[in-house]
C-alpha cells in the first residue's frame, strides 16, 4: 500500500477531468466548487492544526461538514441558499472519490 497522499490527485481529477471534461461545467460551477474547496480546507485545516497541504481524505470526515456549514451560514452570515450550493461541492466531490477511491 501506497502511503503517498491520494487526496491531491483526486481533487485535480475531479476539477479537470470529471468537472469540466465530462460533466462540461460551467465556468461559474468550476469557480464555486473552487471557492467552496478553498474555504472548506482552510476550515479543516485550521481546526486540526495543519498546514492545507497536509490534509488527508480522513481529515474530511462528516463532522468536518457539518461544522463547516454551520460556519457558513452562522459565522461567515452566508445564506441557507450559499450553505447548500457548499454541500453540494463536497458532495460532489464525494461522490467522484467513491467511484475513483472506494477505500
Amino acid at each position: 500500500m501506497s502511503k503517498a497522499n491520494p487526496f491531491p490527485n483526486l481533487m485535480r481529477a475531479f476539477f479537470c477531468e470529471w468537472l469540466v471534461e465530462q460533466r462540461n461545467a460551467s465556468v461559474h460551477t468550476v469557480r464555486s466548487y473552487r471557492d467552496t474547496w478553498r474555504l472548506f480546507l482552510r476550515f479543516v485545516a485550521q481546526r486540526a492544526k495543519k498546514t492545507v497541504a497536509m490534509i488527508t481524505l480522513a481529515d474530511l470526515t462528516a463532522s468536518e461538514v457539518t461544522a463547516f456549514l454551520s460556519h457558513t451560514e452562522h459565522e461567515r452570515g452566508g445564506t441557507i441558499g450559499t450553505r447548500n450550493c457548499r454541500l453540494a461541492a463536497i458532495r460532489s466531490f464525494f461522490n467522484f472519490v467513491a467511484t475513483r477511491d472506494p477505500a
